[in-house]
């Protein structure tokens, strides 16, 4: 498949690394923080007091649909990113893509297979920056693309920002604010997510139905990689990972479009990195129908730990016993809640640092703090508003 290389201002995507910068005082919380993403705002959340600190409002108008924007840190804990759309339509007609509304009697076209808004609709994909010492979001890039915003990652160095925009990848230079030509991978290819392999040398684009490798020196994509799996009903941005040693990348999803039986079955994909190959798939049929919607490797690269949106469970899948996942573990109910399925939604888990465990996004508007070892949640930690990812950065 031809696909056209992405570069930045005619260099290679592989910026060079930012200038020093004079530090004020920062305004950041103290130790790692979890940025979380909601429509309107990201929350900081101190990882080792579990305490949510003021939102920082993303300045943008219009309300994306949930699970249509993403964020993620940069390694110094000095920035974040979020990709997402900024505008308003006029009217509540809902459009193909669920991102957002048509007017009356507005049409679409479609580009690369992803449904476009007509002109005048005025919603434009967007990458904000946020600067995490002053704890405010700058002023919104426009990127190219149509479709949804799910994924979002920065490159080593911290100087390029790579964002899903429907489906193409769009490079931008986090200091200049220049935005490249963007690498389209094809019709009806929307990117629901997005890794980096631990060299930062390769990309891997997860889309319905397969994973895309993308080699950042040339900004080119090889053959997709099949696989058989839908994107999680929630578009969690974190529904693709690789180990630390990159030698295997995990991409969960659901298996089948039918009813009942192995269909709509929650499944664990590995891809082995250097040949591309897929290997044997695990999955939770067992368990009943599931709609995994992102994954975590913990640091000693001993398990992974999936959770599912449909169910509400988190399940720790050692790599050891991969063919046969344990019982998954329920997420406690909300305080004075009856028990209630499908209620919770978990979208995305994250590790922190160190011993600070795992952090789950659940219900829209909380973090679960949860304990692989012990299989143990601390007490929720309320955020903003539609929360759908999470990434977690050093203080800065």
């Amino acid at each position: 498949m031809a696909v056209a290389l992405f570069v930045l201002s005619g260099c290679s995507v592989v910026a060079n690394p930012r200038p020093a910068v004079v530090h004020e005082p920062s305004l950041a919380p103290g130790g790692p923080v979890g940025y979380v993403v909601c429509t309107d705002a990201v929350t900081p959340v101190e990882l080792d007091t579990r305490t949510a600190e003021a939102d920082i409002p993303l300045g943008l108008s219009g309300t994306p649909a949930l699970g249509n924007f993403a964020v993620t840190t940069s390694g110094d804990g000095r920035w974040a990113y979020v990709v997402t759309s900024n505008g308003v339509v006029s009217t509540s007609a809902a459009s193909p893509t669920g991102s957002a509304p048509l007017p009356a009697g507005a049409t679409t076209s479609t580009i690369a297979g992803n449904p476009v808004q007509p002109a005048g609709v005025g919603v434009q994909n967007v990458v904000v920056p946020i600067d995490l010492v002053a704890q405010e979001a700058r002023r919104p890039i426009k990127i190219p693309g149509e479709g949804g915003t799910h994924a979002i990652v920065v490159l080593p160095g911290g100087r390029t920002v790579l964002a899903a925009s429907g489906s193409t990848i769009v490079p931008v230079d986090a200091v200049t604010r220049r935005v490249g030509a963007p690498l389209d991978l094809g019709p009806g290819h929307t990117i629901f997510g997005m890794a980096l392999d631990p060299k930062g040398t390769t990309l891997y684009a997860l889309v319905a139905g397969g994973v895309f490798p993308v080699t950042i020196a040339s900004g080119t994509a090889g053959a997709e990689i099949p696989t058989g799996l839908s994107a999680s009903s929630v578009y969690s941005p974190h529904g693709i990972a690789v180990t630390g040693d990159g030698a295997t990348v995990y991409v969960v999803g659901q298996a089948g479009v039918g009813q009942g039986g192995v269909d709509f079955g929650g499944r664990v994909l590995p891809i082995v990195a250097s040949t591309r190959a897929t290997l044997p798939k695990t999955g939770f049929d067992r368990f009943g129908i599931a709609d995994p919607a992102a994954l975590a490797i913990t640091a000693d690269g001993s398990s992974l730990l999936v959770v599912d949106s449909a169910n509400n469970w988190v399940n720790p899948v050692p790599l050891s016993t991969f063919s046969a996942p344990p019982t998954p573990v329920p997420l406690p109910q909300p305080s004075g809640s009856a028990s209630i399925s499908g209620t919770q939604h978990p979208t995305d888990i994250v590790l922190g640092p160190g011993r600070s465990g795992a952090f789950i996004v659940v219900g829209f508007n909380t973090v679960r703090p949860y304990e692989p070892g012990s299989q143990t949640f601390g007490r929720p930690i309320p955020v903003c508003s539609g929360a759908a990812s999470m990434a977690v950065a050093p203080a800065p």
